[in-house]
């Protein structure tokens, strides 16, 4: 009975717990970006706020928002603490300002980044870690119109140029030197968007020896602004003159909206010494090239006549004697003289064939020989047609011979 009763009021108890809103998450994680559209140099304020419906026992881990083409500051306190009223409850979390510089026009996007979160539990008070995905970022950064043809882009508050050349007293001897040091002050954006200042010099009067280019950065209640400076040393080498070219920067002025041109003067040095050597027609780099070539193609050449050329040499001498030495040239050589219709190098050049071509000669070329001496020598009309005949007689009285002098010929099946 006892037992009845505990398990009726538990019953009832439990049925009056109100159940758990689970509407809210445990973690708000909210990012936002002003309204008005980005420019090309200029900051933007992108602010991230993490809210817990507790406390926050270790601080949250934002992430880097680095990307390409964008400069991402954190100005001074950027994390502070905020709290919410969220459906009547309090919650407490901070907010994390990042300034954003856009480098170049075009669109931007930052994704697939989270924030690690430490929160009390609402229940239990202990500790619970979670990652949390922040929203995509996305935005276009634009030029400011009347800025569009400006290379390089810079847009600021303010661009200030200053320099100082020292040595430039009087005429310089070799061995003298020259420095200038340009600094370029911008205020209203990064140090990064200013150009190189100082241009390479034009002659041989001088050589150049630069250092490596200061750029620094700095804030002041929410003001980006930095410093470039270039310094270059000429050393006199030559008599001549020493031009330092002047300094140009175009520039958008955000507090005008005008293109503005911010200038240096040049300067120009008197060097007295020795003129310059006349350089060759061919410079020592093309000599030495040209001298390489050679002596490769020399090595090649001497390989070639030293290792291949012989083999090479006598297998064509082999081929040349094996052809001059055959049957087959012999021939040749007696049916150039009936095409030539040339009678006595016939008979210089049948005994050669003969004694190539083993065999007696058939009573046919004897006949075509006979006629052919008779036509020559009674001026016959027909004397075309023993050279014909001649031709054929030659022909058949060869492979009669070929026929013969090959193993397992059989002889001829009408024998004339």
């Amino acid at each position: 009975m006892m037992r009845v009763l505990l398990a009726l009021l538990m019953f009832g108890f439990a049925g009056e717990i109100p159940a758990q809103d689970t509407s809210q998450p445990p973690v708000i994680v909210r990012s936002v970006l002003p309204e008005e559209t980005p420019v090309v140099g200029q900051a933007i304020l992108l602010r991230v706020t993490v809210l817990v419906p507790t406390w926050l026992p270790q601080p949250p881990q934002f992430p880097s928002l680095e990307t390409p083409n964008l400069i991402v500051r954190l100005p001074s306190r950027a994390t502070n603490p905020v709290s919410e009223t969220i459906e009547g409850e309090t919650w407490s979390g901070v907010s994390r300002v990042y300034r954003l510089y856009p480098m170049v026009p075009g669109k931007f996007s930052v994704v697939q980044k989270t924030v690690s979160v430490t929160y009390a539990d609402p229940e239990t008070r202990a500790p619970v870690s979670i990652d949390v995905p922040l929203e995509p970022i996305v935005f276009e950064a634009t030029v400011p119109m009347g800025a569009e043809a400006l290379k390089p882009l810079i847009v600021a508050q303010e661009l200030t140029l200053t320099q100082d050349i020292e040595g430039t007293d009087g005429v310089l001897s070799q061995g003298d030197a020259v420095t200038r040091t340009v600094t370029a002050k911008i205020t209203g954006s990064s140090a990064l968007f200013l150009p190189p200042l100082i241009a390479p010099i034009v002659g041989d009067a001088a050589r150049a020896y630069s250092k490596e280019p200061a750029v620094s950065e700095s804030e002041d209640r929410g003001v980006l602004s930095g410093t470039r400076t270039e310094t270059t040393s000429y050393v006199a080498q030559f008599g001549g003159t020493l031009e330092l070219a002047p300094i140009a920067v175009q520039w958008f002025n955000t507090e005008t909206n005008k293109v503005e041109t911010t200038q240096l003067e040049g300067a120009t040095v008197k060097i007295d010494a020795p003129a310059a050597p006349v350089e060759p027609v061919v410079s020592r780099q093309k000599i030495v090239g040209v001298v390489v070539v050679l002596a490769i193609l020399a090595a090649t050449l001497r390989i070639l006549q030293r290792y291949v050329a012989p083999p090479v040499i006598a297998w064509l001498r082999r081929r040349r004697d094996q052809r001059l030495n055959s049957e087959a040239y012999a021939s040749s050589l007696v049916s150039k003289a009936i095409r030539a219709h040339d009678l006595s190098q016939i008979y210089r050049a049948l005994p050669l064939w003969e004694s190539r071509c083993p065999g007696q000669s058939g009573r046919g070329l004897q006949i075509a020989l006979a006629a052919v001496g008779k036509g020559l020598y009674s001026n016959d009309a027909g004397d075309s047609r023993a050279w014909r005949a001649l031709s054929e007689a030659f022909d058949v009285d060869r492979s009669r011979r070929l026929a013969r002098s090959r193993p397992g010929a059989l002889p001829p099946l009408n024998p004339t």
